[in-house]
């Protein structure tokens, strides 16, 4: 984050490095950033190459390792087997309804289960077509940064940003901004969520989510899941997949291939 900035020059990092290497109980050193300034990751870089205790970077930017890419090096470090990251596909969707509207208007009328790019514009725009668009609503900074970096379009918010996050709960806590932005997506649009596990997290997100989720498919607009956490995590990795799965969602246990599904769902559509 700003550690990494142009501004600060990654003090606390090269601190952090520092005293790691100094423990005899650390094996391994894995770095994660969201995209650093140039000059900064270089600075990193070379203090890395001086330590004696390996390290796994993962500076997000282009060209470099994506999170699944470091997590997968940082396990063929410590000798544990690489595993074939978990994703639960999206339920077929249900077949169109092509009965006639009142007053004799057929199911292409304006707003109808329209799907895809070929959507009218929102807000009363009027007639017309608009592009589809990914939508990235994430609560974790650098998993947004991961997945708009994948991506390479569309538009990504950071909802644990500090300015969303003053004078109320985190949204690994709390999800109502994200749910408000999620109602708020057009049909043809596509969207990208995180959803993260663990102590600390909302107890049951899915049970959150799961509405919204359902909400947005139904009037045509997929959603993609990001599920970061575990078995061992109290919500149950398994049990939160089916949750939002059922809801119409496509799970993934990573963000970097989620993120790749949505661009895919995206650029298929046009």
């Amino acid at each position: 984050g700003r550690d990494l900035s142009e501004e600060v020059g990654g003090l606390s990092t090269l601190r952090a490095l520092e005293a790691l290497d100094a423990d005899p109980a650390t094996e391994l050193i894995v770095l994660i950033s969201k995209p650093p300034a140039p000059e900064v990751a270089r600075t990193v870089r070379e203090a890395v190459a001086e330590l004696g205790t390996p390290v796994v970077t993962a500076l997000l930017g282009s060209g470099q390792d994506d999170l699944t890419a470091a997590a997968e090096n940082a396990l063929r470090a410590l000798g544990v087997a690489v595993p074939s990251w978990r994703s639960w596909p999206a339920p077929a969707p249900p077949p169109p309804d092509d009965r006639p509207r009142a007053g004799g208007r057929d199911s292409g009328g304006a707003g109808a289960g329209r799907t895809g790019t070929d959507t009218e514009g929102a807000g009363g725009s009027g007639g017309g077509t608009r592009a589809g668009t990914l939508r990235g609503v994430y609560s974790g900074g650098t998993l947004c940064a991961e997945a708009r970096l994948i991506a390479g379009t569309g538009r990504f918010t950071d909802f644990g940003d500090d300015a969303y996050t003053r004078g109320r709960a985190h949204p690994m806590i709390d999800p109502a901004l994200r749910l408000e932005a999620l109602a708020e997506v057009p049909p043809g649009d596509v969207v990208l969520l995180d959803v993260v596990l663990g102590h600390g997290a909302d107890p049951d997100p899915s049970a959150r989510l799961a509405p919204g989720i359902a909400a947005a498919v139904a009037r045509g607009v997929p959603v993609v899941v990001a599920l970061v956490g575990s078995e061992g995590d109290p919500q149950g990795l398994n049990a939160q997949a089916e949750a939002v799965r059922a809801a119409g969602a496509a799970v993934f246990a990573s963000n970097a291939q989620a993120a790749r599904h949505a661009a895919g769902l995206l650029a298929s559509a046009r």
